[in-house]
C-alpha cells in the first residue's frame, strides 16, 4: 500500500514524461531489431531506395497537411480549453482540404517530376491517403501528451511500432520479387488503417462541429512556418537526397543506417520536451523564465550524455543493426549526433517564441541554415562522400541553434537559459564529434567514457529526479 500511494503521488507530468519515454524507447528497440531484419531483406539499392521515399513522404508532407499539429495545436489546445474537441475536428478538416489542394496541383505536375523525386504514381497515391488521415493520429497524441494522458498513447505508440514493421516483414517475405513496394505498403497501409480509426473517433468526440473561425488563427500562425518546418526537414534529411543524386542508393542505405543510429538520442529528448512545453508555456504566462532554465539545463546534460553514450557505442550499434557491409557507416555518427544536440536547441527557444506568437521570425534563420546546408552539401559530398554529409549538418545545426537565441533574446529581451553552461556542454559536444572516430579502435578508452557518465548520473540521480518533479503536475 505504501508503494501504490508513492506511486499514487508521483506528479502526472512525471508519470506522463516516464510514460513517454518508455514508449520511445519501446518504438526505438523495435526500430533497431528490424533494421537488421531490413538491411539482410533488402539490397543496400532497395533499403536506400525506401529511404529516399520515407524522405519524400516528410518533405511532401510538410506542405500537404500545413503542420498542423505542431506549434499552432499546442496554442489551440491553450486559447480553447473548453472547445478542444471542435478545435480538434475543425483542425483536421481544414488539413483535409489543404491536403486535397496539394494533392491536385501534385498530380498536374508529375509528368514534369517524375525523374527528379523518382517515384511511380501508385506511390503519390500511397503518399495522398496517408496524408488524409494521419493528422487525426497525430492531433490525438499532440493533446494527449499536452493533458499528460500517457495511457492510452504508450499503448497506441507500442501497438503501431509493432504492427507496422511486422506486417512490412511479411509482406516482404511473401512478395520477394517486390520487395521495396513490399516494405513500402506493408508498412504505410498499416498505420493508414490506424489513423482511420482514430479519424473517426476525432470526429464523433468533435460530434462533426465544424468551426471555420479556427482556421484564420492558424492559417495565420502557420503560413510564415511552413518555410520554416520544410527547411528544418531539408536540414536534417536533404542528405539523404542528395547523396542519392551524387553518389549512390548504396551510400544512402549507409548514411541512413548512421543516422538511425545517431536518432536514439533523440528519444529521451523528445519524451522530456512532450512535458517540457506545456511547463514552458505556464512559466512564461508569469514570466517566470528563471525556473524554465532550472528544469531545461538539466533535461539538456542528460541529452549531452547520452548523445556522447551513443558515440561511443557507434561501432557495437551499427554491428548490430547491419551487415558488415555497413560498418563504415559508424564514421558519420558522431556529426550526425553532434548535430542532433544542436538541432533540438531549437525547441527549447522555439517553445518560448512560440508561446509569444512570433514563428515568422524563426523561419529565416531555418531557411539561412537549410540554405548554406544544401550548398555545403553540394561542394563536399561530391569531393568527399557521403559522411562529409554529417560535418556539413553539425555546421548548419550550430548556426540554427545561434540564430534562434538571438531571435528569443530579440523576443523576451531575456537570456531564460544559463547560456554560459550551455556553451560549456556544446564545446564538449563538438569536441567528443570531432575527435572521436580517431579511438573507435580503443575499446577500453571508449567504455571508459561511458562508464564515468555511469557513475555520475547515479551520483546525482535524486536531483535528475527533482527536475521533472518540477514539470507541471
Amino acid at each position: 500500500m505504501n508503494i501504490k500511494n508513492q506511486i499514487k503521488n508521483i506528479p502526472q507530468g512525471v508519470k506522463a514524461s516516464a510514460a513517454f519515454f518508455i514508449a520511445s524507447v519501446i518504438s526505438m528497440g523495435i526500430s533497431y531489431i528490424t533494421t537488421p531484419l531490413y538491411t539482410r531483406l533488402l539490397t543496400p539499392d532497395e533499403y536506400g531506395q525506401v529511404a529516399i521515399f520515407m524522405t519524400w513522404v516528410s518533405i511532401f508532407g510538410i506542405p500537404a497537411m500545413f503542420n498542423l499539429s505542431s506549434g499552432v495545436f499546442n496554442n489551440g489546445m491553450l486559447d480553447y480549453q473548453d472547445k478542444r474537441d471542435e478545435y480538434s475536428f475543425s483542425m483536421l478538416i481544414l488539413s483535409n482540404i489543404i491536403t486535397v489542394g496539394f494533392f491536385c496541383i501534385l498530380l498536374i505536375l508529375y509528368p514534369f517530376i517524375k525523374s527528379w523525386v523518382g517515384m511511380e504514381l501508385s506511390l503519390i497515391f500511397l503518399m495522398g491517403v496517408l496524408f488524409l488521415f494521419q493528422p487525426a493520429y497525430s492531433f490525438w497524441i499532440a493533446r494527449q501528451r499536452y493533458e499528460f494522458k500517457y495511457k492510452l498513447t504508450f499503448m497506441w505508440s507500442v501497438i503501431s511500432a509493432i504492427l507496422s514493421p511486422t506486417v512490412a516483414i511479411v509482406c516482404i517475405l511473401l512478395f520477394k520479387n517486390n520487395r521495396f513496394y513490399a516494405r513500402v505498403f506493408g508498412s504505410e497501409i498499416t498505420l493508414i488503417l490506424i489513423y482511420i480509426g482514430f479519424y473517426l473517433y476525432l470526429s464523433i468526440k468533435g460530434k462533426f462541429k465544424l468551426k471555420t473561425k479556427y482556421w484564420k488563427g492558424a492559417l495565420l500562425f502557420n503560413l510564415p512556418l511552413l518555410p520554416h518546418y520544410l527547411s528544418m526537414y531539408l536540414l536534417g534529411s536533404s542528405d539523404k537526397v542528395m547523396i542519392s543524386k551524387l553518389v549512390s542508393d548504396s551510400a544512402t542505405a549507409y548514411y541512413s543506417v548512421a543516422y538511425t543510429v545517431s536518432s536514439v538520442a533523440t528519444v529521451l529528448w523528445n519524451a522530456a520536451n512532450g512535458s517540457l512545453i506545456p511547463y514552458t508555456y505556464e512559466k512564461c504566462s508569469k514570466k517566470d523564465y528563471k525556473s524554465v532554465s532550472s528544469v531545461a539545463m538539466p533535461i539538456l546534460t542528460i541529452f549531452a550524455a547520452a548523445c556522447i553514450g551513443v558515440i561511443m557505442l557507434a561501432p557495437e550499434v551499427v554491428a548490430i543493426v547491419a551487415t558488415p557491409d555497413y560498418r563504415e557507416a559508424i564514421y558519420a555518427i558522431p556529426p550526425i549526433v553532434g548535430g542532433v544536440f544542436f538541432q533540438v536547441h531549437y525547441t527549447l527557444y522555439g517553445n518560448i517564441i512560440f508561446y509569444y506568437k512570433k514563428p515568422k521570425y524563426v523561419t529565416i534563420a531555418t531557411i539561412v541554415s537549410a540554405t548554406i546546408n544544401i550548398i555545403l552539401n553540394y561542394i563536399f559530398i561530391k569531393k568527399f562522400g557521403y559522411i562529409a554529409a554529417g560535418y556539413t549538418t553539425l555546421v548548419c545545426y550550430l548556426v540554427q541553434a545561434a540564430l534562434d537565441y538571438a531571435i528569443m533574446r530579440k523576443i523576451v529581451d531575456d537570456r531564460v537559459y544559463n547560456m554560459k553552461y550551455v556553451g560549456i556542454l556544446s564545446v564538449i559536444v563538438i569536441t567528443v564529434s570531432l575527435l572521436s572516430n580517431a579511438i573507435y579502435d580503443f575499446v577500453l578508452a571508449r567504455y571508459s567514457v561511458i562508464v564515468i557518465m555511469l557513475a555520475v548520473c547515479i551520483v546525482f540521480n535524486r536531483k535528475i529526479i527533482k527536475v521533472f518533479k518540477l514539470i507541471k503536475k
